[in-house]
């Protein structure tokens, strides 16, 4: 699709009707938000049924009934919220093109009316806005990233973003390891949350037999490296194949057929990422005798490398949101933002208006997720 230029919008399709436009479907408004809606309805419990089972997995533990239920509440609430953006969608746009004198604007196209329509962000639990928040900003850097390596101003390579990520989740893992000992801790949304800094200090153990009394885990080291390694490499070989598998249900044979071992390699990450890191935690414990939050930064960035298996630019950003997130977070608990102003949803707002815009507007380079997250909430209409 060719980038719509502000120049080239507003002389084609300002004055074009609104079913030329937004609902080519039907000529009616109010038929149009009906129709949208009950495409939102379907394809937002679609959409988050795949997102919550993918947390669920993460968490790497069985959930109790109380805990199914909650999850289950919190699925319906998100579902609510889904498809009151998508459903709005259509409504916002056609009610801005009455406003503004019957004509559609390069800007009040899409861009302002989604981003009004990111309020439903409120029907989101505080803790959930949080990561929803994450993961919009992250997709804004991404946007900003393609928007900046198609005007040629930015090289993009595996090599590069793999150093980001590792220098990233050096970062991340130390802000992570002081966030522990904090009472307020930030939801965050990462492969894995490492243990507390231990407190026990003992003898340097040389080798890698047994448990030193400095690790922060029970049982002996490589067992605990093997055991996360394998856990997350299950999880996310898992993920993959639910990903492939799952849009070909109603032909199970091609499904079964379309797993290649090229799948593996989301699992060799996870797998690696979590290995390296707890590997390297264990042996600088046992080589001083004393554990120390300073120990995620080597840890961290060594693991970082295994994103060479899977590579991927959301990925390779996500620790520079999560780390940011954090360190706001750290602002709010300590009064210099005031908790009453409500920066977490005009953040949502915007960047969901910005990134709206960049599907319709500029689809070339706005991130994959974004295509496909509003493919799937408004059943491709």
């Amino acid at each position: 699709m060719v980038e719509a230029s502000k120049f080239w919008f507003e002389q084609a399709c300002s004055s074009a009707p609104c079913n030329v436009l937004i609902h080519p479907w039907t000529p009616k408004c109010s038929d149009a938000t009906t129709t949208m809606l009950l495409s939102c309805i379907k394809g937002s419990y679609k959409f988050y049924a795949m997102v919550y089972l993918i947390q669920i997995l993460m968490r790497g533990k069985k959930l109790g009934k109380k805990e199914m239920k909650e999850q289950f509440k919190l699925y319906l609430k998100s579902g609510i919220f889904g498809l009151s953006v998508g459903s709005s969608f259509v409504t916002l746009n056609c009610i801005f093109r009455k406003l503004f004198f019957s004509q559609f604007n390069y800007y009040t196209t899409v861009l302002l009316p989604c981003t009004v329509s990111g309020v439903a962000v409120y029907l989101e639990p505080p803790h959930r806005r949080v990561l929803v928040v994450n993961l919009f900003v992250n997709l804004v850097f991404e946007y900003w990233q393609r928007t900046l390596e198609m005007k040629g101003w930015l090289k993009r390579s595996v090599s590069r973003e793999t150093l980001i990520f590792m220098f990233g989740s050096a970062i991340l893992f130390y802000l992570m390891r002081l966030e522990r000992e904090n009472n307020k801790r930030t939801p965050l949304f990462w492969f894995f949350t490492p243990p507390r800094v231990s407190k026990e200090v003992g003898e340097p153990v040389p080798g890698v037999e047994g448990r030193s009394a400095a690790c922060p885990h029970r049982g002996p080291c490589m067992n605990y490296v093997f055991r996360g390694a394998a856990q997350l490499f299950g999880v996310g070989c898992l993920m993959t194949a639910l990903r492939t598998i799952i849009p070909r249900l109603l032909t199970p044979t091609k499904a079964l057929k379309s797993l290649k071992l090229s799948h593996l390699k989301l699992g060799l990450f996870f797998g690696g990422y979590i290995g390296i890191y707890r590997l390297v935690i264990c042996l600088l414990c046992r080589a001083n005798g004393r554990d120390s939050a300073l120990y995620a930064l080597p840890a961290g960035f060594l693991a970082g490398a295994a994103f060479r298996a899977s590579p991927s630019t959301p990925i390779s950003l996500a620790p520079v949101t999560s780390s940011l997130q954090i360190l706001f977070s750290w602002l709010y608990q300590k009064g210099k933002i005031p908790e009453n102003w409500p920066l977490i949803e005009i953040l949502y707002c915007l960047c969901q208006g910005l990134l709206f815009h960049a599907r319709v507007m500029h689809e070339d380079v706005c991130p994959k997720y974004i295509v496909n997250l509003m493919h799937t909430v408004t059943s491709n209409k």
